[in-house]
């Protein structure tokens, strides 16, 4: 791969190659020509994939995967029997095997000097270096300090940032409420799709970190809602749990590593999240077009219990535009990283959305969104308003006509969801 682009801060200035599923990268190229060797002796016989990972001067991320096929023996040649023929009585059957590649032939040598020229010369330097260390005595007093005060400063340069015990607080909250249904509480993951956290190398890089829980990456979505201060205590929590010791992450790295993040204090409890996600989306929504919801509630509401029975065909109200766009708006931020922005989903781990007759029921998709399932995390945070906005939008897009959903259905779905 070449660096391009039209602008400096459109050229590659890093390269990350993966292998399939493997969290840590297999190189890291920094500059160009970004070349390098892959050697497929380890990997086991069958289909493999390499993910290269491009970012250039921005920040900016792009992806792209090369599937291959790993084949460590010759194949079969099979002659008398072809796939799916019909066949009666004896057939005969010739199996032809490949032969293995000659090995490349042996290149004559000059011969070197003679073996008695080495063990005379290798006597004589041995000899010449314990004349030395006999005859200086004072060599040892000489180097041991230096060689003690390298020692002190490797260790200082070792030592780990110390750890904001507030950021660990809060980031312990958001990850059970954001992070846990895929990584697990015990931080061990689901591999290969979400793997493990626990003892896991890439955690050492503070600034990684904080870009790959921003931006998401492959099944892991996005957090855009984050503000600095929610991503420097995800981050902590992460690099300092299940034997971890990574140390800390400041509020300004998290800045300087995700510029467009905000830079406000965020919150200090797991309802942080929805009310950064919320704010960014919901809320303006939720005090402007409040009459629009309830009047749309209204015409809707005397039709819950069949629209929630029937599949599309009861959608005679058409969703407003409003709730669509503050609903696209939500998946965009909390539901396309897993599900994909046109609803194809990443199967079997996240279904498709597109054609999904489960979308029919109203009621039992904002429980799905509001309390998650399996690999699919819960979204407490989200308010009556916008689980009715994302639950319309899901319901009306990628080619789904299954109705509008009013914020009266959400109360009533989901009496936990906050008014």
């Amino acid at each position: 791969m070449s660096a391009e682009g039209s602008s400096s801060s459109d050229a590659a200035v890093r390269i990350e190659a993966y292998l399939d599923d493997r969290p840590e990268a297999v190189q890291v190229l920094t500059a160009p020509p970004f070349r390098f060797q892959l050697d497929t002796a380890s990997l086991e016989e069958g289909e493999h994939t390499l993910r290269l990972v491009r970012i250039d001067a921005a920040g900016r991320r792009r992806e792209r995967r090369i599937p291959f096929t790993v084949e460590h023996q010759p194949g079969l040649v099979v002659r008398g029997l072809e796939p799916g023929a019909t066949v009666t009585g004896r057939v005969d059957v010739d199996v032809v095997t490949p032969r293995p590649a000659a090995p490349p032939p042996t290149v004559s040598t000059a011969k070197g000097p003679p073996a008695w020229l080495y063990v005379l010369s290798t006597v004589l330097i041995l000899g010449g270096i314990w004349v030395f260390f006999m005859l200086v005595p004072m060599y040892s007093a000489i180097v041991s300090k230096p060689a003690s005060s390298a020692t002190a400063s490797s260790g200082a340069s070792a030592s780990a940032p110390p750890v904001d015990q507030q950021l660990l607080k809060t980031g312990e909250q958001l990850y059970g409420s954001d992070c846990a249904a895929c990584h697990k509480p015990s931080g061990e993951g689901n591999p290969p799709t979400f793997p493990a956290l626990a003892g896991n190398s890439f955690l050492s890089d503070p600034t990684a970190v904080v870009k790959r829980v921003y931006d998401g990456a492959g099944a892991m979505p996005s957090h855009h809602s984050y503000t600095a201060t929610q991503l420097a205590a995800v981050a902590t929590y992460i690099r300092n749990t299940w034997g971890n010791s990574y140390g800390g992450v400041s509020v300004d790295v998290a800045s300087k590593a995700v510029p467009a993040a905000s830079k406000g204090s965020g919150a200090s409890s797991t309802s942080g999240t929805g009310s950064s996600s919320g704010s960014s989306s919901g809320s303006s929504a939720s005090g402007s077009s409040t009459p629009a919801s309830s009047s749309s509630s209204s015409s809707s509401s005397s039709s819950t219990s069949s629209s929630t029975s029937q599949a599309g065909a009861s959608s005679a109200t058409t969703a407003s535009s409003d709730a669509m766009q503050a609903g696209k708006k939500l998946y965009t931020s909390e539901c396309q990283g897993c599900h994909q922005p046109n609803g194809a989903g990443m199967p079997p781990t996240f279904p498709a959305l597109a054609g999904n007759d489960f979308l029919s029921n109203a009621s039992a998709v904002m429980q799905r969104i509001f309390d998650g399932k399996g690999a699919m995390p819960s979204h407490h945070s989200f308010t009556a308003k916008e689980l009715a906005d994302v639950a319309t939008y899901i319901r009306n897009s990628f080619g789904n006509d299954y109705g509008p959903v009013s914020v009266d259905q959400a109360k009533q779905a989901v009496p936990k969801a906050a008014q």
